[in-house]
């Protein structure tokens, strides 16, 4: 991710209260078949040795792995439900809590998204390692979350199959802007802090963006810019006709996970079956 210097502007607390107020107490009810205590615990230490919660949805070993990073308006019930959609196909699904977020420690922190990342992305190798998994690895982030996901992707990029982005982001001036949060007030200088684009030029694999045709916050025509910086021919932008950023999932239904498997599988070999022509 940037230098820390950058992400240290972000480190105020208008900017820490608007995007993790919902990540410290945002639970609700999921309705798949899913709950929590399905899912295994692994603690990351990050380099300061704050502890990250991680927890991973056990799918079948040869399918792929997602390692996802939540966005600021995720619950529990969402990550629950995103991991009993991939879960049908027998996707694994390994998500982190922010710190200073749901069991995470410490205080929540943006110039710590690095460490903290990484920290995460060692301890599931590891128990990649140990638990004889074989299925591609795929990092996947919603709005801030698609910032972590892409840089630990560009961190990581021989050891990913492909990135996935959903309500994503170009310049972290125009997302701040969209959550209404005051940046004249903030006095942010210099290279921008999260230089999603510059990152996005620099990652050779395959790209799935999924955003919403009426998101607030961040426009179509936005997201473009930062869709053709990548450098994959086989990247795609999937519009998804819903109310906002926040229900893609919920709008699209069983669409949603459909699209995500046919683009993993693309990248695995594997195609469609031809339907047969009646007589």
């Amino acid at each position: 991710m940037a230098e820390s210097n950058h992400l240290n502007q972000l480190d105020c607390p208008e900017i820490i209260n608007s995007l993790f107020k919902n990540r410290k107490d945002s639970h609700g009810m999921a309705k798949g078949s899913h709950s929590v205590s399905d899912a295994e615990a692994l603690t990351a230490i990050s380099r300061d040795g704050t502890e990250i919660y991680c927890r991973v949805f056990r799918g079948i070993p040869e399918e792929p792995h997602i390692l996802f990073f939540p966005a600021e308006y995720d619950s529990e019930a969402g990550i629950i439900d995103l991991a009993t959609g991939l879960g049908q196909f027998g996707i694994t699904l390994i998500t982190m809590d922010y710190r200073g977020c749901w069991k995470s420690d410490g205080e929540p922190s943006i110039s710590a998204l690095p460490q903290d990342s990484e920290a995460f992305y060692q301890v599931v190798k590891d128990w990649y390692v140990t638990e004889q998994r074989a299925g591609p690895v795929i990092f996947m982030g919603r709005s801030l979350g698609a910032a972590i996901a892409l840089d630990l992707a560009c961190r990581h990029d021989t050891d990913s199959m492909a990135l996935i982005m959903e309500s994503a982001f170009d310049l972290t001036e125009d997302f701040l802007s969209g959550m209404r949060i005051r940046i004249n007030e903030l006095g942010l200088s210099g290279e921008d802090p999260f230089s999603n684009r510059s990152k996005m030029s620099n990652y050779s694999k395959a790209v799935l963006f999924l955003h919403s045709h009426r998101d607030e916050v961040v426009s179509l025509n936005q997201i473009e810019w930062l869709v053709a910086e990548s450098r994959s021919k086989a990247t795609q932008l999937q519009i998804v006709p819903s109310e906002c950023r926040e229900d893609i999932a919920e709008k699209a239904g069983d669409l949603y996970f459909t699209v995500i498997k046919d683009f993993l599988n693309r990248r695995m070999g594997r195609r469609p079956l031809r339907k047969r022509r009646s007589k």
